[in-house]
């Protein structure tokens, strides 16, 4: 089949959602089909392997910032959209200015999801003309329902069906201030009438997110994230002393590293354990990782915590075979999961909490501990019992490696995907 992915970037920054769609892409691929990628808003960062030729980038960030400031750029002639648009610009201006934190984004997104005769037409009816010059695919896929504005012209336009991943937007509409989040709210459920189906990353965020779209539950299929576990494996034994705990992933408050800290302090302080802490990822939240560091900085944690920046790919591996547990302390209910599975994969057990993805996840593949979702405390014994039982826990990296390569393969994410595209053609 020939397949449209229509995909969102994410400012340059590690995105869980741009690695699930392009492992899906390459497995498709290698299953014999036509992908054509398409990305949105900046270009989309691949890892792990070399990456692959999609289209330029459309809707970009910075067109799409300066014309809902100003009706101006609404009316700049198309070589200037171009060169606003190159991928380029967009990479190096995403490092400091594109924001993809909803509390910041509430008009812009209530525009996007106004459709191709909202505010973004112009940009919108640029993107659609460039379809249109294009091989018509059998059937689209959009990376998840905020782009649903985007539906009714994409259906009528090119005569095709349309399947819309699910991966986070419920948290993402959650999080904007009003009235933006109900405007969005209504958008969307009016949107995604023209879907054939959805797809979910599991089982439970599928039946979360028929509810939050007002759909049957028989909509929604659930296609397991896919990751290539070759480059993670291990040779070496898992690293027990120092018992380093790793973060990896966006510092924010939503992603819980203030309640990682406070379970090493209590390790380190009030237990006299010998643990360290090595922190990496994008700072997303300036106030709060000056918070965050600050508690990192004093005693008794000081000399035992280090923050290593955001990682390219090959120091993200030295990270991971350097940690003896890796810990996702995330407040919000994750739907992918995706870091878990890289440190898995990488034959180190997880620690995560009970909420979203994880106690599927964990129950699937065996490589890991649940904690009770928020509570430092709960964090601290959970890693306790990992630093007291070193041959349980190497048992649970062994296991977790294993149950990734066999559950989270690339090869059955894209078979299942394949699955359901074949449906959405035929229903």
């Amino acid at each position: 089949m020939r397949v449209l992915h229509i995909a969102a970037g994410a400012g340059g920054m590690y995105c869980g959602a741009c690695a699930r769609d392009v492992a899906l892409v390459r497995g498709l691929r290698a299953r014999g089909h036509e992908v054509d990628v398409v990305p949105l808003y900046t270009p989309l960062r691949m890892e792990g392997e070399e990456p692959f030729e999609i289209a330029p980038v459309f809707l970009g960030g910075i067109n799409l910032y300066l014309q809902q400031r100003s009706a101006f750029f609404r009316r700049i002639p198309a070589a200037l959209d171009r060169v606003l648009n190159n991928t380029a610009l967009l990479r190096l201006v995403s490092r400091f200015a594109i924001s993809t934190r909803a509390s910041e984004l509430g008009e812009m997104t209530v525009s996007m999801l106004a459709g191709a005769d909202g505010p973004m037409r112009k940009e919108a009816e640029q993107f659609l003309a460039y379809l249109e010059g294009q091989s018509r695919p059998d059937v689209i896929v959009i990376t998840n329902t905020m782009l649903s504005g985007l539906v009714e012209a994409l259906s009528e336009r090119l005569q095709a069906p349309i399947v819309a991943q699910v991966q986070g937007e419920d948290a993402f509409v959650g999080a904007l201030p009003e009235p933006h989040a109900t405007k969005a709210k209504e958008f969307i459920r009016g949107n995604v009438r023209r879907v054939r189906l959805f797809v979910s990353p599991n089982g439970a965020y599928a039946r979360e997110m028929a509810r939050f779209l007002e759909v049957s539950e028989d909509r929604v299929r659930v296609v397991r994230t896919g990751l290539n576990a070759a480059p993670y494996r291990r040779t070496e034994p898992r690293v027990r002393e120092p018992f380093t705990v790793g973060y990896l992933s966006g510092i924010a408050h939503g992603k819980g590293l203030d309640l990682l800290v406070e379970a090493m302090r209590e390790l380190a302080g009030e237990q006299e354990r010998e643990v360290r802490l090595e922190v990496a990822g994008r700072v997303l939240d300036r106030a709060y990782w000056k918070r965050v560091a600050g508690r990192m900085g004093e005693e008794p944690l000081a000399s035992r915590a280090e923050y290593v920046g955001e990682l390219d790919f090959r120091d993200k591996l030295v990270l991971l075979r350097h940690c003896s547990v890796l810990c996702v302390p995330s407040r919000i209910a994750e739907v992918r999961g995706l870091v878990a599975m890289e440190g898995m994969a990488a034959g180190v057990p997880v620690v995560a909490p009970n909420a979203g993805v994880f106690p599927e996840m964990l129950a699937l593949t065996g490589g890991g501990r649940l904690y009770a979702a928020g509570e430092a405390g709960s964090l601290a014994e959970a890693l306790a019992d990992l630093m007291d039982h070193p041959e349980e826990a190497d048992e649970l990296g062994r296991q977790g490696a294993a149950g990734v390569a066999a559950r989270y393969s690339v090869e059955q994410s894209a078979e299942s995907m394949e699955a359901v595209l074949a449906e959405g053609m035929a229903t």
